[in-house]
């Protein structure tokens, strides 16, 4: 799951006109950057980066729910809760999970969303920090577009 979750992110960020570093040591729990060029939005910024940790799950919500639980290492939670940080971050934690493949397509299928812990207060649990990811934040195209423009207008990512 992990490695189609990659997949995903890089391929979502890839359609929209983005370049992807992976980060080869996770020691802030981050797995990647999504980097752009120039400047977007009107923002003053030159090349934004986006910092995203990857999570995967692969249970389904039941109907008309608008959010779905994720329990964070909290590692991973008080890493991403920290400010200031240079890049913002993000973490779609149910990125796509299911690939079928042909000779006319391969498709990735599922939906990833995001979610900013930047300015939330460090977690004293021990195991793990439930996050809650609304579904509206969609990481798509368009979300990291978005994402990249309030990071080149030096806007701050919250949810």
């Amino acid at each position: 799951m992990e490695e189609l979750s990659l997949a995903y992110v890089r391929a979502v960020a890839s359609r929209a006109g983005f370049a992807v570093e992976e980060v080869r040591r996770d020691r802030d729990s981050i797995d990647l950057h999504i980097l752009a060029g120039g400047t977007l939005g009107g923002g003053a910024l030159h090349s934004p980066a986006l910092a995203v940790q990857v999570k995967a799950t692969a249970f389904d919500l039941p109907e008309g729910c608008t959010q779905f639980p994720y329990d964070l290492k909290v590692r991973n939670y008080n890493h991403l809760a920290q400010q200031p940080t240079p890049r913002p971050r993000a973490a779609p934690p149910r990125t796509g999970c299911w690939l079928t493949w042909t000779e006319e397509a391969l498709v990735l299928r599922r939906s990833a969303y995001w979610l900013s812990l930047c300015g939330l207060p460090a977690t004293s649990n021990e195991g793990t920090s439930r996050v809650h990811l609304p579904r509206t934040q969609v990481f798509d195209s368009a979300g990291i577009r978005g994402l990249l423009e309030r990071i080149s207008r030096q806007e701050a990512i919250v949810t």
